[in-house]
């Protein structure tokens, strides 16, 4: 640990991110050297598009920026590397990509500016096209979509749009640029309002929110657009996004010939055939589709009416029940104002069926993974939010069989079936208990503070991670507690058995790392192939598993189930990711995946979203709701500017953190810094210096101020190179005083008082990670040492006496002078407020309940904030906790191999 009244020196100030000024002239600015832009030309679902010259070649470039909000969500780096898969396409029908990059933040690509209209504009004009003309527009652009596909690119985002018209002939624009969207943003577009693909012309495999997409879905939407080009409407159209993509799901489009008799035979086939629902039913390349409308003896299927064919020309039979399972999905999600396609997910593949669980019994999905597969894949166990108490229910996958397991009342998480399938292992009232999956009476086998993760050994022992990630037990169903392990913090831990070491990831440290038994307090990092030397990436995301040695498989911030492929153990290097499932429910805080599988490689998992994801509530001293101007997002450490009018939080993007400004009066953020880790902002009494904590990657740390109104960005007031992060700031006192907690073995509190030059520090003599003193600095509040529950004060700065204000109370905060804030997890989540007299034996009163809210989303760090005007504000997670029904993906390991496989060819 560091010694007391140590002296650091200031390092040098460094700029950072200039303050936030209207975009084109900031962006203006920035590519001054490069660009000369003159005027905006219009804007895209994706993009702005701004006339500039090219200053080194001297020519017009139409520049392309991405908007702001899906910037965020890409980043930059991820952005950036897929786009170059798109910039060596050469061939007269793609129009070039000139030019890619980030310029103050904002990310651009430029292409050449064309003097012309596109094919969305010549249909506005004239609705259709002479059935010649519209043919060979097509056949040309299928020519350059072969020579992408052959070079391993999809294009995903094909519609009159994209299509530009130079002297008549067709300039496919925007080449890769979705792919490049898709590939570096993934499902937190839906966060954005944003999605990759316009709702006409996706394919069923894009509307359904499928992750593989090949040629045949640029087939489809090629398809689509001959159609316009001869009908004047797209295949599908409706009054809203989900209403289209529902016929796109579920409908058949009425052939071009009932609109057009004059459309030849071959060229309906062909239509018809590139319009298939299924993807191995069309055109395998867009040559064979330009072959097919050129070839007047092409035929295809029955047009509807005229054979037996009756529900679709050329569908294939026995697919109507899918039909109906997804219309019921789209129905649903209409009802529900879900946006984007991610969620309209139908049955991907032959044999995956959803299995409901019953309506007043449906899974609870707070905090953990609630449920477990046993390995035989036969059925599930799963915590059920029943009445009058919860407990567990069993649920075959076989059969209809539903039945509560008798002596679970008052299970509250993690149940864990034995590999025999005859046992579960479930918590109860702090224990470890033990029932027979058929009921009975429980045994209470161990003690169990704040679990996360574990599972049944091979060996019949119970492995699981207690006191918030710091402990490994193992038990003995028989004779209870037989070892223990203290190490790091490890949030989610997988067994490597046989490797005498544990996977973690999720909590506070949303990235792969790895820890032996021999090292229990080291981490070691998981990091990318392809990161250059010197730098280092990980693998962001949570609850990791393994699967036959090689194949990690983990949840993205995104709420989507990836998984990739360990390259090297000895230098825990892994390959490209891949995303096997779209839409996974992922819980706040331990970020663990409500997924399992069988020994046969069946998938089991909950349909859902991140539940990091969340808006923020304030409540008044009554207890009145009201909401906070700020945007939902994966919010994590957050703090009111003390006028109130300003919000800082810090928010997990895909790759890294965020800190952000945001001005309640108008939702608009200002971006203050960006690192691996960045740890909880505080405020100076005066609002012009923002601390916290950061990591630039998973071994440098340091304290940091920033002044957002100041040129020159933060500054790092100490740190560098540490074996271990400890920091995390919990007050600013005033202007020379910071606060520090500290939940590492052996670190201390403290107090860090700035001078000029130095920082010298204070130790307060207890390791915890949450401390706070009164505003009038009167009294001293702290949790126990390392996480552990309860709450304890001391009057400041004698520190004479310790008063234990609440034994289960966690993360305290002072209201006033004279109030303590601090909530317990009990039925949920519940909010205490408790006084200070100094002048009473003893000092602390009786707690007043403030709030209890199942939908408190508990966070890494502080989990709520106190407004300068005293109000309670946190964040609450999505309305959905309750989990009515599961998925079965038979075979689903052997597809995630495959998959992976391929990626890293």
């Amino acid at each position: 640990g560091r010694p007391p009244m140590t002296e650091w020196p200031h390092p040098a100030a460094r700029p950072i991110f200039p303050p936030m000024t209207d975009p084109p002239s900031r962006l203006a600015d920035a590519l001054s050297d490069r660009y000369l832009i003159e005027r905006e030309l219009g804007e895209g679902g994706m993009a702005t598009v701004f006339l500039a010259r090219d200053l080194k070649h001297n020519r017009p470039v139409a520049l392309k920026v991405l908007k702001p909000e899906l910037a965020a969500v890409v980043g930059a780096e991820r952005f950036l590397a897929e786009i170059e898969t798109t910039a060596n396409l050469q061939h007269p029908h793609i129009l070039p990509l000139f030019d890619s990059g980030k310029a103050d933040g904002f990310l651009f690509y430029v292409m050449p500016y064309v003097e012309g209209e596109s094919l969305r504009d010549t249909l506005d004009r004239e609705r259709q096209l002479p059935v010649d003309d519209a043919v060979k527009i097509t056949v040309q652009l299928a020519e350059a979509l072969e020579h992408a596909h052959r070079k391993g690119v999809i294009h995903r985002d094909i519609k009159p749009a994209n299509v530009l018209l130079l002297d008549g002939k067709p300039v496919l624009s925007d080449f890769g640029i979705a792919l490049a969207v898709g590939a570096a943003g993934g499902g937190r577009l839906t966060e954005t309002g944003l999605s990759v693909g316009t709702p006409h012309y996706m394919s069923p495999e894009q509307a359904t929110g499928e992750v593989a997409v090949g040629p045949t879905t640029d087939v489809y939407a090629l398809g689509c657009v001959l159609y316009e080009m001869l009908v004047g409407t797209p295949p599908y159209v409706g009054g809203t996004a989900q209403a289209i993509l529902g016929k796109i799901i579920t409908g058949t489009p009425d052939p071009v010939t009932a609109h057009r008799r004059t459309v030849p035979p071959h060229v309906d086939a062909a239509i018809r055939k590139a319009l298939e629902k299924v993807p191995a039913d069309r055109f395998r390349s867009a040559k064979t589709f330009a072959d097919a409308l050129g070839d007047p003896g092409f035929r295809y299927g029955a047009v509807a009416g005229e054979g037996a064919a009756g529900a679709g020309a050329g569908s294939s039979g026995g697919r109507a029940w899918k039909g109906a399972a997804v219309a019921g999905w789209v129905l649903a999600a209409a009802a529900a104002g879900v946006a984007g396609a991610a969620l309209l997910r139908g049955d991907p593949e032959p044999g995956v069926r959803d299995v409901g669980l019953p309506y007043d019994a449906p899974m609870n999905l707070l905090y953990t993974r609630n449920f477990d597969l046993s390995r035989d894949g036969r059925f599930v166990v799963y915590e059920a939010a029943s009445t009058p108490t919860p407990m567990l229910y069993y649920r075959s996958l076989e059969t209809g069989e539903v039945r509560a397991i008798s002596g679970t009342e008052g299970a509250y998480g993690q149940p864990r079936i034995s590999p025999d399938g005859r046992r579960v292992a479930f918590l109860a009232e702090g224990q470890l208990r033990i029932v027979a999956v058929e009921g009975g009476q429980p045994s209470a086998v161990a003690q169990a503070g704040g679990p996360h993760g574990g599972d049944w050994t091979d060996e019949g022992l119970i492995v699981f991670g207690d006191d918030d990630g710091r402990v490994l037990r193992w038990i003995d169903p028989e004779t209870g507690p037989e070892r223990e392990l203290v190490m790091d913090y490890c949030i989610n831990p997988f067994l490597l058995e046989g490797e005498d070491a544990v996977l973690c990831g999720g909590g506070g440290v949303n990235t792969a790392h790895f820890r032996s038994f021999d090292a229990p307090e080291e981490d070691r990092y998981f990091d990318r192939e392809s990161t250059p030397a010197g730098e280092f990436a990980g693998i962001a995301g949570s609850d990791f598993r393994l699967v036959d040695d090689r194949y990690l498989i983990y949840m993205s911030q995104a709420g989507d189930l990836l998984a990739t492929l360990v390259l090297d153990w000895d230098s825990l290097i892994v390959g490209r990711s891949v995303t096997v499932v779209r839409g996974v429910r992922t819980e706040a805080y331990s970020g663990a995946g409500q997924f399992d599988l069988s020994d046969d490689g069946t998938l089991v998992y909950v349909p859902g979203r991140n539940a990091d994801v969340g808006s923020f509530v304030v409540l008044d001293e009554g207890g009145r709701e009201s909401e906070l101007g700020v945007e939902a997002a994966a919010h994590v450490r957050f703090a009111f500017h003390p006028d109130g009018r300003q919000f800082a939080s810090v928010v997990e993007g895909l790759e890294s953190h965020e800190l952000r400004l945001y001005d309640l009066g108008s939702g608009r953020f200002q971006l203050l810094d960006e690192g691996f880790y960045l740890g909880q902002p505080m405020w100076n009494p005066d609002g012009t210096r923002l601390a916290y904590t950061k990591q630039s990657d998973v071994y440098d740390e340091g304290l940091y101020v920033v002044d957002p109104t100041a040129p020159g960005g933060p500054r790092m007031l100490l740190g560098g190179p540490s074996d271990r992060p400890w920091m995390h700031v919990r007050g600013f006192l005033n202007d020379s005083t910071v606060l520090l907690g500290s939940g590492a073995e052996g670190r201390s509190a403290a107090l860090v008082h700035l001078t000029a030059d130095t920082v010298r520090f204070e130790l307060l003599g207890a390791a915890s990670i949450f401390v706070a003193l009164s505003p009038d600095e009167r009294w001293l509040a702290y949790q126990q040492e390392r996480g552990a529950a309860g709450v304890s004060v001391e009057p400041w700065p004698a520190r004479a006496r310790t008063f234990e204000v609440d034994p289960l109370a966690i993360e305290p905060q002072f209201r006033s002078d004279s109030e303590l804030v601090y909530y317990r997890q009990e039925d949920g989540f519940r909010f205490y407020r408790v006084s200070l007299d100094p002048g009473r034996t003893p000092p602390v009163g009786e707690p007043v309940l403030w709030s209890a809210d199942p939908r408190f989303a508990d966070t890494d760090g502080l989990s709520y904030a106190i407004s300068p005007d005293g109000d309670l504000v946190y964040k609450r997670s999505p309305p959905d906790n309750l989990g009515y029904y599961l998925r079965v993906v038979p075979g689903w390991v052997d597809q995630m191999k495959r998959a992976v496989d391929e990626a890293n060819r």
